[in-house]
């Protein structure tokens, strides 16, 4: 099922399995995808509410299989480039590293988000001050970055001087709401990515939608946006989400 949030901006929201959702969109049909997958952290013990409403516990075949299908769709209806957002984990760092193996020729450039901000560990690991963002593009003529313009001048307090392979920006989020979804990004995040990488009128994809954050980035910069979420909770708090900054904010 799905709904139209927003006619202008189109903003279009679907419940169910981005598996068999992204199926039906048409060949190069998206001209930027931005998401952030689940991590597959198990959602217990020291990672327990990561999700509110999701298990978050596959097979490590499974969530291979997430990973690769997802993204091997993508490739296959964005036009533009293919933004995923990860985080390594004790039990996702083997899947991730051979999802990333297996699709080498597809992989363009690595950015890590550096979040400024760690809270202390428990166990014998390190603080997870940081986070990835896989950028892929089934094209060859794929254009991250130009010697001769700086894509990123509006974003210098976030990239330096010059677009860089690190975003430093904090983890607090300005809409989410942590209690409902501990893993949520700040707006900020995916609409630098947009603003830099699309222009008005573009279609934003994001599979794993979640709250719906890519989708207000999205919105207020006057990108059309699709988003899928499979859990029927967190779809429920998207469209609430969004409906309320329409109403109250006049956003888009």
């Amino acid at each position: 099922m799905s709904e139209i949030i927003s006619e202008n901006p189109k903003l279009e929201i679907y419940q169910g399995d981005s598996l068999e959702i992204l199926k039906t969109l048409p060949d190069k049909s998206i001209n930027l995808v931005f998401t952030s997958p689940p991590y597959n952290c198990g959602n217990s013990g020291k990672n327990k509410d990561m999700y509110k409403y999701y298990e978050d516990n596959l097979s490590n075949e499974d969530y291979f299989q997430l990973l690769d299908k997802s993204l091997k769709e993508c490739l296959r209806i964005c036009n533009g480039l293919i933004f995923y957002n990860l985080n390594f984990m004790r039990n996702n760092q083997s899947v991730i590293l051979r999802w990333l193996y297996e699709n080498n020729d597809k992989l363009r450039d690595i950015m890590v988000w550096d979040k400024k901000f760690v809270q202390p560990p428990i166990g014998n690991i390190l603080g997870k001050r940081a986070e990835f963002i896989f950028i892929f593009s089934d094209s060859d003529n794929f254009v991250i970055n130009d010697f001769r313009q700086n894509k990123a001048e509006r974003y210098k307090h976030l990239f330096g001087n010059w677009l860089s392979n690190i975003i430093q920006l904090n983890t607090r989020t300005d809409i989410l709401e942590s209690n409902i979804h501990r893993a949520g990004f700040p707006i900020e995040l995916p609409k630098a990515i947009i603003d830099i990488y699309s222009k008005e009128n573009d279609v934003i994809l994001d599979p794993f939608m979640g709250c719906g954050t890519t989708l207000i980035a999205a919105g207020d910069l006057k990108r059309n946006a699709i988003g899928i979420e499979i859990c029927e909770s967190y779809y429920q708090e998207a469209k609430k989400l969004i409906k309320g900054i329409l109403a109250q904010t006049k956003l888009f």
